[in-house]
This record gives structure tokens, sequence and C-alpha cells, in this order.
């Protein structure tokens, strides 16, 4: 799938220009319409043709479908900066979380629609079997907003998510300006999602030319389903077994599965010895950077992206503009995408993180 534009890179709180632009975007608020435009891209205002669902005096009603509640940021901070912006609207929100079943996910749209929402905010527990929840959504007239993983073909009015690619790309370097030689393992996320396959490809495209050189070797490159901390131990119990426990780097998805690799380096007495990256800067995952058993997290403002996601809500079921910083191809069409900060948290950037995030990095593990 075609992204465009690429070259808006996203501020790196280990830069203190990028970090003072992160600082400013918070103190200004994030309904300027500047703060879209991080790094200095410009607006795009998409149109979306369609019928406003709100009539005179009636409330806006918008469901809002979490994949599942077992990583802290679906229910503590992208659900929660979502109601809290909806409520400051006058929109009532159906929120669920759908326990990574697809088959109760298609429930709880079934039972949106039926409750008469007017707009769908869905994030899919498997992107690749989405589209049938967003057909069904269209024959009731409710239009939908494509969260965090991109929906392949799907025909939505909006994506809305960090850059994966770009994300896995960050990780990637870090590994490498610590061990630029040595065995690597990639503990990739659930197969079914963009982010995982687009964070993994965020990877090769850094490790490639170390690979071809005969610098870096792959030795373990696989999906975890459900992201699942359990399989990514037993993945990394495997790639030590097979290497004498010689591996320098463990890429992981997120930090669940960052969490079971370094269960399998700690039997073996590796902790702190192989770095090991981790995606969404957890609260665990913030206390194994501290001890020096994780090397980073990569943190995206999830608070940004649940109140941009309530105002894109709000605005498409008004009939107004969406307000976009760039664009995504899905494979059926180009859709208005607006990009979320991300960037990596380490022991050097932690401190000014939780000065710039409090909300997530003073919240306990």
């Amino acid at each position: 799938m075609r992204r465009k534009p690429r070259d808006h890179r996203q501020p790196d709180a280990a830069n203190p220009r990028e970090r003072d632009m992160t600082k400013e975007i918070y103190r200004n608020g994030l309904d300027r319409r500047q703060t879209l435009g991080i790094a200095g891209s410009a607006l795009l205002a998409a149109v979306v043709g369609l019928k406003a669902a709100q009539a005179q005096g009636k409330r806006l009603k918008v469901g809002l479908i979490m994949p599942n509640y077992d990583q802290l940021r679906w229910k503590n901070a992208d659900q929660a900066f979502f109601e809290k912006q909806a409520a400051a609207l006058g929109v009532d929100v159906f929120a669920q979380a759908s326990n990574a079943s697809e088959s109760l996910q298609a429930s709880q749209v079934e039972n949106m629609l039926t409750q008469g929402i007017d707009v769908l905010v869905l994030t899919p527990v498997n992107a690749n079997a989405a589209n049938a929840l967003i057909r069904r959504a269209k024959q009731a007239n409710v239009p939908v907003i494509n969260y965090n993983f991109l929906i392949n073909k799907g025909d939505v009015v909006c994506f809305l998510g960090r850059d994966a690619v770009e994300m896995g790309e960050k990780i990637a370097k870090a590994a490498v300006e610590k061990h630029p030689k040595g065995k690597y393992v990639i503990a990739a996320g659930e197969e079914a999602t963009s982010v995982a396959k687009e964070t993994r490809q965020g990877f090769l495209n850094v490790l490639k030319p170390y690979v071809e050189k005969g610098d870096i070797k792959l030795v373990s490159d696989q999906f975890n389903k459900n992201w699942s901390t359990d399989s990514a131990r037993a993945q990394v119990e495997n790639a030590l077994t097979k290497n004498n426990n010689d591996v320098v780097a463990v890429l992981c998805g997120n930090d669940g599965i960052a969490y079971g690799a370094i269960q399998a380096l700690q039997a073996q007495g590796l902790g702190g010895k192989v770095f090991v990256t981790g995606v969404d800067a957890e609260p665990r995952a913030q206390e194994l950077i501290k001890q020096g058993l994780m090397g980073l997290s990569n943190f995206t403002a999830f608070d940004q992206m649940g109140v941009e996601a309530a105002k894109a809500a709000y605005a498409v079921g008004n009939s107004k503009p969406i307000e976009a910083n760039a664009t995504v191809d899905n494979g059926l069409k180009v859709v208005p995408w607006i990009k979320i900060l991300n960037f990596n948290v380490t022991k050097e950037n932690l401190d000014q993180a939780t000065k710039d995030f409090p909300w997530w990095f003073n919240a306990k593990a």
C-alpha cells in the first residue's frame, strides 16, 4: 500500500529541537490546525460527501470499537481521550472491546448499528477480514473511520494512526547503532494487522544492507499470533538454543512481545546483555528500561490519537471536512491520513518524556 507523503519525519524526543516541538504541540492544544502539521507539513482538507447524521436537536452517536483491553493503551489512553473529547463536542459514545475475537467484533458492529450509531470508529481485530464489517456499516449508511490498523481496500472515510514503517525504521536504527554486527531476532506482532507487518518491514529496511554485507545475521524472524507474550518467549528460547545464546538484539512488535523475549533471556542469564526493543512504552516497559533490561520502547501519542479520532467522527457526522496531514492509498482508494507522533523512549530521554506526557509516564505498571 502506497503512503504519501513519506517525507514528513515524526519528531524524535531525543532531538532537542524536535522535543521542543512536541512540547509546543501540547502547550497550544491539539485543536489547532497547526498541530497536525508536525514538522511543517501542510494540512489537507478532505471533504467527505456524506449527509449530516446529526439533525438539529439530536446528539451524534458514535461507535468506538477497540480490539481488546489486554494492552494498557486501548482503555487507558485511546478510549479515555476519545471519550473526553467526544463529551466536549456533545457526542454520545458507545465503546466496546472485542477481546481479540473477530466474531465478537462482528456482533458488536451489528449491535451498534441496531442502536442507531451515526459514525463507526473501528480498530479491526483482523484487518484482512474487516471489509465485511465496513460493507455492513455502509448498508446502514454509517461511515467508518479506520483506526490504528490499516484495512486493505477498506471503503473508509479516513485512516488514523502512526507511520508503522517509519516507526520500525527508527527502532532498528537505534539497534544497529548499538550493535552494527551480530545475530538478530525479529519477534513481530499479529500478522493480520498492518502495524505488525509494516513495523517488521521498517526493521528489514534498516537491517537489509547490514545483512547483505554479512555484518548482521537474522537468525529468527516470525510473527506472533495475538501479540502473544508466551509465543515470543518460545521464539526467543528457540533462537538462543540454536545459536548457543549468541544473540545481540531482539526487535519486538510491541511491549508484550518484549516481555516474553526478556523472560527467555533472563532464564539464560542474558538479561540486560541483549538489546531488546518494544512498542508503546507501557509502564512496565518503562521500568525495564530503567533497569537496563530493555533498550527502548517506541511511544505513540495515544492521547492525540484519541482526541483526533473524536474530532474526525464529529466532522464526518456533520458533513464537515476532515483535517489530515497526509494521505494513504489503502488499495481501494486514497484516503485522508491523520498521522500521529511517535518516538523512541530510552533511559536517556525517559525523564523528558515523563514531563511531556505525564498522563502516561506517571502511570503505574
